[in-house]
This record gives structure tokens, sequence and C-alpha cells, in this order.
């Protein structure tokens, strides 16, 4: 079995897999500051409220707006949220220095270090279903698919 890389933190290595890393792109005819910002917006409506979250200052602040249910989320989100991740992880990725950096994975398992989260993450004890890992090795996929042809 390979070694996995974890990444979760600013400090630590891979850190620009997170979704809080500060690499933006376009999107739906504007520009979104993190991942995080898209996906969190996506979960809502509003186009008000989804303008708020693609505007908070900090990928943190777009979570909390996003973890609010003062607004209601749309009806199909947990049918649809892996899809939008994927997207919005799709578009980051067109970035080549990204691409690099997660070609030069290999085949090794991505792991979310993430002691809260055990949907996206690993959660403290390591048994979450770390889909956010899962989707980045999909990406991956994809890119040393093209990379070959």
């Amino acid at each position: 079995m390979l070694e996995p890389i974890y990444f979760y933190t600013k400090t630590g290595p891979f850190y620009e897999l997170s979704n809080f890393a500060p690499y933006g792109f376009e999107a739906e005819g504007v520009y979104w500051p993190t991942v995080e910002h898209f996906f969190q917006a996506q979960k809502f409506t509003d186009p008000s409220y989804r303008e708020r979250v693609r505007l908070a200052p900090s990928p943190r602040e777009a979570r909390a707006l996003g973890q609010s249910r003062a607004v209601p989320i749309r009806s199909d989100w947990d049918s649809a949220r892996e899809e939008l991740m994927f997207k919005a992880l799709c578009l980051k990725f067109q970035r080549r220095e990204l691409q690099t950096l997660l070609l030069s994975t290999d085949s090794r398992p991505l792991v979310e270090a993430s002691p809260f989260d055990h949907f996206w993450g690993a959660g403290q004890d390591g048994s979450g279903q770390n889909r956010l890992g899962h989707l980045l090795e999909q990406v991956r996929l994809q890119l040393a698919a093209k990379a070959e042809t």
C-alpha cells in the first residue's frame, strides 16, 4: 500500500489541495476566490445570499455562511454536493502549477486530515469517508489521462 498524502493545514505539506487554499477560478461568469467559496454558495438558490458567500473575505467566513440555516438550502443538496465539488475541483486544477502538484502525487491516496469532517475528510479517528480526497484522486486520474494524449 502506498503511503497516503495528508493535507489540511495552511502550514502543512500539500495545503494547495485544500479547499481553503487561495486558488480562485471563474465559474458562472464570476470569479470565485476559493473552492470553499464556490461550494458553500452552491447550497443556496437565493442569488443575493450566494453572492454574499462569494464575496466573503475568507474561506472560513464563506464556510460559516454556508453552514448557516438562516437561509434555506436547496432541496437536492445531498444528491448534488459531490458533483458540485468535483466541478469546482476541476476548475481549480485547470491551473498548470496545481496540475503539476496533483500529478506529482502519483497514485498515492489523498486524505483530507480534517479532524472535524467525517464526510469530506478523515475525521478525528481516521474513519471518515474522505470524499474530498477521493474526488481529488478522480481529478488526478483525468489529468493523467489527458497528459497521455
